[in-house]
C-alpha cells in the first residue's frame, strides 16, 4: 500500500505524455440542433483555427460556449513542446445578432440611396396680393359673466369658437381674394394670464376660466389650427410678439410652432423674440407690437429699427392692439404718427368684471385682415366677429 502511493506521488509529477511530433486529436459530436468540437494540437490553436478544420457554416450557426488553452510539455530532448486544446460548441442562429444589425446599418448608410423622383415643386409667387390678418387679445382664460359685466359671457369655450370661426370667416375671405402671400399676425394677449396662480406677466391676479394647462391646450390648439388651415391654400408666414398678459407663454407659444410647422413648405415662423418686429412685402412696411409701451414713439422707431426697409418702402403701418376696452382709444383706431399709420385692433373677447366697473366697455368685438398691393398701400380690409 505504501509503495502504490509512493508511485502515484511520482506519476502526479510527472508531465503529460509526450505526443508525437505530428499528432493531432480533433472531435466533434451532435445533441440534437447542437454541435461540440474539441481539438488538441500544436496547429489548432484558436476557435477559428478549429472552425475553419471542422468546415462549420457560420451562416446557419452561432457559437455558443467555447475556450482555448494551451501549456508546454518536454519533447525527451531537453526541449519543449507548445500544445494547444481549443473547444466549442455551436447552435442553430436564431436570428441576426445585435452586432450584426448595427453592422448592417451601417454599411446601409454608406451606400447611395436610390430615391424615387419627387415632382418638383416651384417656389411661390410673392410678388401680387399680401394678406394680413391680425389675432389681438383673444385672452384664452378670461372669465366674463354677463350677468355682472351687462356684456357676454366669455369663457374658454367661448374663446375657442369665437377665434376659431371669425379667423376661419376672414382665411375663406382672403381665399377668395388669391393672394400670394399671408401673413398671421399675433399681437399680444393671446393667454390671459401668464402663472399657475392665474395672474399676469407682472404679478396682476385675474379671475380666470379653466388651469393653466388647460388654457395652453385650449389655446394653442384653436391658433394652430388657424396656421394649418391657412397653409393649406396660400404660402403662410407668422410673426408673434408678446403682450402684457403673457410674456413668458408666448414666447412658449412661438417655439410650439416652430416645432410644429418646422420644416413645413408652406409655413414660415418669424423666430425673432423681440416685442417689435416687422415685414415687408414689396413697397410696404408694416410692424407688429402689441401696444401697451411707447405707442407715440412707434414711427420713430420704426426708422431706427428697419431703417434700410424704411428707405425701400414708402408705405408703412404699423398693426397694435392692447386697448380692445377703452372706449378712449377705440374713438381713434386709425392714426397717422409722423406719416405712419398706426391701427388698433380690435378684440373678441367682451369687458370683464374689472373693464366694466372701471367703464372700460362699448368696443365693437372683432378680428380683421387686410389686403396690401406689392406695389405699395391698403387694398381692402374686412371686419368679422361678434354685433351688437
Amino acid at each position: 500500500m505504501a509503495a502504490k502511493k509512493i508511485a502515484d506521488r511520482i506519476k502526479a509529477k510527472l508531465p503529460p505524455p509526450k505526443p508525437a511530433a505530428d499528432a493531432e486529436q480533433v472531435t466533434q459530436s451532435q445533441n440534437g440542433d447542437t454541435l461540440e468540437a474539441r481539438s488538441t494540437s500544436r496547429r489548432i490553436k484558436t476557435v477559428e483555427d478549429l472552425l475553419r478544420h471542422i468546415e462549420a457554416d457560420m451562416s446557419r450557426f452561432e457559437i455558443a460556449a467555447s475556450e482555448a488553452t494551451k501549456w508546454e510539455c518536454g519533447d525527451g530532448e531537453g526541449g519543449s513542446i507548445e500544445l494547444h486544446r481549443v473547444f466549442v460548441r455551436l447552435k442553430p442562429k436564431g436570428g441576426p445578432t445585435t452586432r450584426e444589425v448595427v453592422a448592417a446599418m451601417i454599411d446601409a448608410a454608406k451606400k447611395d440611396i436610390r430615391r424615387p423622383l419627387t415632382k418638383v415643386v416651384k417656389a411661390p409667387k410673392r410678388d401680387g396680393l399680401w394678406q394680413v390678418l391680425v389675432v389681438a387679445d383673444p385672452h384664452f382664460g378670461k372669465y366674463a359673466w354677463g350677468k355682472t359685466t351687462g356684456g357676454d359671457d366669455y369663457d374658454l369655450d367661448h374663446a375657442a369658437r369665437l377665434v376659431g370661426d371669425t379667423g376661419s370667416q376672414l382665411l375663406s375671405v382672403g381665399n377668395a381674394h388669391n393672394p400670394t402671400r399671408r401673413t398671421i399676425a399675433f399681437v399680444g394677449d393671446l393667454f390671459h394670464y401668464d402663472r399657475p396662480d392665474g395672474s399676469t406677466t407682472s404679478g396682476t391676479p385675474l379671475e380666470r376660466d379653466g388651469r393653466l394647462q388647460k388654457m395652453i391646450e385650449v389655446g394653442c390648439n384653436t391658433l394652430l389650427s388657424l396656421v394649418t388651415q391657412s397653409a393649406d391654400a396660400v404660402p403662410t408666414d407668422v410673426v408673434i410678439v408678446n403682450g402684457n398678459h403673457d410674456e413668458v407663454l408666448t414666447w412658449t407659444f412661438q417655439r410650439i410652432m416652430q416645432e410644429r410647422f418646422g420644416g413645413h413648405k408652406q409655413v414660415t415662423i418669424k423666430p425673432d423674440f423681440t416685442g417689435r418686429q416687422y415685414l415687408t412685402h414689396g413697397r410696404n412696411l408694416l410692424g407688429f407690437v402689441h401696444g401697451h409701451r411707447a405707442k407715440r414713439k412707434l414711427p420713430q422707431i420704426m426708422a431706427l429699427e428697419a431703417s434700410r426697409q424704411w428707405s425701400e418702402c414708402p408705405y408703412r403701418e404699423w398693426h397694435t392692439g392692447h386697448f380692445h376696452s377703452q372706449a378712449a382709444e377705440w374713438q381713434r383706431p386709425i392714426e397717422t404718427l409722423d406719416g405712419v399709420i398706426v391701427r388698433t385692433a380690435p378684440a373678441l373677447c367682451p369687458p370683464d368684471d374689472w373693464h366694466s366697473v372701471n367703464g372700460f366697455i362699448g368696443s365693437r368685438q372683432a378680428m380683421e385682415t387686410f389686403f396690401y398691393d406689392h406695389a405699395g398701400g391698403l387694398s381692402s380690409m374686412h371686419v368679422a366677429g361678434v354685433r351688437a
